[in-house]
């Protein structure tokens, strides 16, 4: 393949990011925050270890609820993909004729193991990422997808999802570091990064069983749509929202996963040997949810992060004990409460805000065209031939069929709506 010219700088070593930071991650008990993220930033470990259940919770002796001793263990990322805007060189056409025929002799049931000018081993797999990216590879630290068109355009040309095994154990600037190496054996620079999905994740021992009855009648959802998985009458995993929806919270017994998946390795991660009773609140943030809070490269990710956590355990879900008709004024469970607690651990809440494309007012100049065509169908409707009769006579209709009463409610109704979705933003109900 090709090498990158040794004296042009690293793309890399250009981004703000600490050769000693790891995706945020921390096992330190996050403080309870003002607000809700609070500002301590990316942890250093100060706080004391947290060794007891919930000694420092309120309890609720007349009504024992599930979940009510618990002890926090760790949070972080879980999950991290990037678009990547990458420039090939001249004979990137030579290139990805190799590609294709690697991937066609794939297609055709054989594994194609192949290696990089510096010694790392990877795969070549048949199924690319459709619509955009045709190759795809598979390295062991993540996965790698190539667009086929040599050079970029609005949209990332290049797409790398991490091993969540490597999130957990290698420091995110070497993950990077070892993907420019890769990218370079291909005759890739990358000039440009954009993350495009983040799982966000707390993990907790709870002393008992999550069941789903306890989260139906304690959920506070902008999401209607809920899917279970459940082993009989027990529930291992519980989701708000849709598969591809934008944002999708999961819920579920962690004990039993890291099982299934062999990854036993979080014990060591959690300081623990008893793996029992471990479950997991989970957020999948997909790239329009990440648009809609401006992240545009992962300085805005780390700068964000704290707001967007204390968003989605705050206003899109929560568990709350049933003592008030007005849902957003019922109280928080406990264990609730230090899940939202976590966002301390993720960073600083800096006032970052959802933003819709609803909250985006239109401008008057937007508007007008529509109001013209509209006059003019009830003109031709109305045998009105002038321009300046045209215009009387829909005004003296408005007039006619309408009172103050009736605009004055209509006014005040888009009033609260425009400043409500400016300020707090999002719909009700959600995928």
């Amino acid at each position: 393949m090709n090498s990158k010219n040794s004296k042009k700088q690293s793309f890399i070593s250009t981004l703000d990011i600490n050769p000693e930071q790891t995706t945020p991650q921390t096992s330190v008990v996050p403080a309870a925050p003002a607000g809700c993220a609070g500002s301590a930033g990316i942890p250093a470990g100060a706080a004391e270890p947290f060794s007891s259940m919930a000694s420092s919770v309120t309890r609720h002796t007349l009504n024992p609820l599930p979940a009510e001793n618990f002890q926090f263990l760790l949070c972080g990322i879980d999950s991290l993909d990037l678009g990547l805007f990458v420039k090939w060189e001249a004979n990137w056409e030579k290139v990805s004729a190799d590609l294709d025929s690697k991937k066609l002799t794939a297609q055709n049931s054989r594994t194609v193991l192949d290696t990089t000018e510096i010694g790392r081993e990877f795969l070549h797999l048949a199924s690319g990422k459709p619509p955009n990216y045709r190759f795809h590879l598979q390295f062991l630290e993540y996965h790698l997808y190539l667009a086929i068109s040599k050079v970029y355009g609005n949209s990332p040309n290049v797409y790398v999802s991490f091993n969540a095994a490597a999130l957990w154990h290698v420091k995110l600037p070497g993950l990077l570091e070892l993907l420019e190496f890769d990218l370079t054996h291909f005759g890739g620079t990358i000039e440009r990064l954009q993350p495009s999905r983040v799982d966000l994740c707390a993990d907790f021992r709870l002393d008992a069983p999550l069941s789903l009855p306890f989260l139906e009648s304690h959920r506070i959802a902008k999401s209607r749509k809920v899917e279970t998985h459940m082993e009989g009458t027990t529930l291992e995993t519980y989701y708000s929202g849709t598969p591809g929806a934008p944002l999708r919270l999961r819920i579920y017994d962690k004990s039993k996963e890291i099982i299934k998946s062999n990854k036993q390795w979080f014990g060591a991660i959690w300081n623990t040997d008893d793996l029992t009773n471990i479950w997991r609140v989970e957020f999948q943030i997909r790239r329009s949810v990440l648009h809609q809070y401006r992240i545009r490269d992962l300085a805005g990710l780390w700068e964000t992060i704290g707001s967007v956590w204390c968003y989605l355990t705050s206003e899109w879900f929560s568990l709350r004990l049933q003592d008030n008709d007005k849902a957003e004024r019922r109280t928080v469970l406990p264990w609730w409460q230090s899940v939202q607690n976590c966002g301390s651990q993720f960073g600083a809440d800096n006032g970052a805000r959802r933003t819709f494309d609803s909250d985006d007012v239109q401008s008057i100049k937007e508007i007008l065209p529509h109001v013209f065509g509209r006059m003019i169908t009830i003109a031709a409707l109305s045998g009105v031939k002038d321009r300046i009769k045209s215009i009387h006579h829909m005004a003296k209709l408005l007039f006619d069929t309408t009172d103050d009463a009736k605009f004055n409610d209509k006014l005040q109704e888009k009033l609260i709506k425009m400043g409500y979705r400016g300020k707090l933003g999002g719909d009700d109900d959600e995928e």
